[in-house]
């Protein structure tokens, strides 16, 4: 397994994000595409989810998962 650092890009396989994601328009960027923000102590992904391309630090939400839920994307 890949060892996460802040910073990387990481898809998270979270069923309830990947549910929702049926409900979107087509073409709609995926929901559960993000960046690892943090990493605590316990082992948990802070991960921070863009929602506009322009100004992402600016215009985003965190959420945090558990690793097991949590990949690196191959860029």
């Amino acid at each position: 397994m890949t060892e996460l650092k802040v910073g990387d890009k990481v898809e998270v396989l979270d069923p309830g994000l990947i549910q929702m994601q049926q409900f979107a328009p087509p073409g709609a960027k995926p929901n559960n595409l993000g960046v690892v923000s943090e990493i605590w102590e316990d082992g948990t992904i802070l991960v921070n989810f863009p929602l506009d391309d322009d100004d992402p630090k600016e215009h985003s939400q965190s959420a945090p998962y558990p690793k097991y839920m949590v990949r690196k994307l191959n860029e």
